[in-house]
């Protein structure tokens, strides 16, 4: 990530703090927990609507990466109130963590994603 996409990113504000560090962990046993009964009910039961779940699920978890972009384009562009970007932050909290602080390969991947959006070499 260049130094660049790090001041850019610094603009926006962080919602992230020391709750985190208990709500996280809290929320992945809580979802794997989630994941388990749901196989249950696939698999031992086989509801329908069992099947359904897993499919939002599935498109949930891969659509709520691909929205950190459009959001911090929308920030970017300031299509987004300052009222509303401390609910949006802590949605997107755990993404702006991974784009200053992850390994290398996923903040150049972000890097790459941010800049898609905003046009800036």
């Amino acid at each position: 990530m260049g130094e660049t996409d790090r001041a850019i990113l610094a603009t926006i504000p962080s919602c992230a703090g020391e709750g985190m560090t208990i709500v996280l962990p809290a929320l992945a046993v809580a979802f794997a927990a989630f994941c388990v009964w749901l196989a249950v009910r696939i698999v031992n039961r086989r509801e329908r609507w069992a099947k359904w779940t897993l499919a939002a699920l599935i498109v949930l978890i891969a659509v709520y990466p691909l929205s950190w972009g459009p959001r911090c384009w929308l920030y970017y562009w300031g299509f987004i109130s300052d009222d509303l970007m401390p609910v949006i932050l802590t949605i997107h909290a755990p993404l702006d963590w991974l784009a200053i602080n992850g390994p290398k390969a996923v903040q150049d991947a972000m890097s790459w994603y941010w800049n898609l959006g905003i046009g800036i070499d």
